[in-house]
């Protein structure tokens, strides 16, 4: 049941946003009472942030184990900079929860974290087995890796740029894996 409810509440956060449906919209949507979802969850707050926090294990865990499929470095730093969410959450929802639920996007940044971390350890792995430039700063490339992220999750700029996070996600890993530089004639 508790799965249940959070897949009605993944539905209702991206139809109306994290604070513009109830937990009458979930038990309606499911056919039970507010008191059996009250069995599970104290509040519509506590249903919001079992959410974010099963996004955040699966993306975690889909990351994982996208890397681990691939057999390059390449294939494995492009897994770990692409998002693996069983719940898309729009760009407007994130706004939201900054906003509302601020303990439940430091665990969101953490997310982010997590995964700049695991690409600068892949970085690391290619320089190490040479199949990346020995010359490359993985301190300097994991701070433009962080301010980079940061900045795509930044509304106005994604929509004064005409983009949206995977377009800006590609353009991210077209940069840094292939530079800047037209290819020598």
């Amino acid at each position: 049941m508790k799965d249940r409810i959070i897949e009605s509440c993944a539905k209702y956060i991206n139809i109306y946003g994290v604070k513009r449906f109830t937990v009458d919209d979930i038990a309606k949507d499911l056919g039970i009472s507010k008191r059996t979802i009250y069995k599970y969850y104290d509040s519509k707050d506590e249903i919001v942030s079992e959410f974010i926090n099963t996004s955040i294990e699966d993306n975690i865990n889909s990351t994982l184990e996208a890397v681990e499929k691939e057999e390059s470095i390449l294939g494995k730093i492009n897994a770990a900079l692409v998002s693996h969410h069983k719940y898309e959450i729009p760009l407007e929802i994130l706004e939201g929860i900054e906003k509302y639920y601020p303990k439940d996007w430091e665990k969101i940044e953490g997310q982010r974290s997590f995964k700049i971390d695991l690409v600068r350890n892949l970085i690391r792995e290619g320089i190490d087995v040479g199949v990346l430039r020995s010359d490359i700063n993985t301190e300097v490339l994991s701070l433009i890796l962080d301010k980079t992220t940061r900045a795509i999750f930044e509304y106005n700029f994604l929509v004064e740029s005409n983009l949206n996070i995977n377009t800006a996600v590609t353009e991210i890993k077209k940069i840094l894996l292939y530079g800047i530089l037209a290819e020598e004639k």
